[in-house]
């Protein structure tokens, strides 16, 4: 299945014009070691139920996003293209890391 992609600056227009929530599927320790502000933890290791708990807005799309890219295309792709009221879901493409290459904040631990 093919899965949408954003880049890091484009996720980061949307997320500050409030168009856009952003899920971190990564751990735990990895969460807590650095991440983007705002973000809405779900961990792979708790899907499918973590996802199926979201409170996702109805009018916002949904970015997915983990250390690199790999993990959120799994959940991306395991989602599909549109979350549970039609949203659009997009992977970050290189996740944290490109978010963080491309010299947007991280909130370190």
């Amino acid at each position: 299945m093919s899965v949408a992609e954003v880049s890091a600056e484009e996720a980061a227009a949307w997320l500050q014009a409030g168009e856009a929530v952003m899920i971190d599927v990564r751990e735990q320790d990895e969460y807590a070691a650095a991440h983007i502000e705002g973000v809405i933890q779900a961990p792979l290791s708790q899907m499918p139920a973590a996802w199926q708990a979201l409170d996702l807005p109805a009018d916002r799309k949904i970015i997915v996003q983990c250390l690199s890219g790999g993990r959120s295309h799994r959940v991306c792709a395991y989602v599909g293209p549109s979350g549970p009221d039609g949203q659009p879901i997009f992977n970050l493409a290189g996740g944290i890391k490109a978010w963080h290459a491309a010299g947007l904040p991280v909130v370190e631990g």
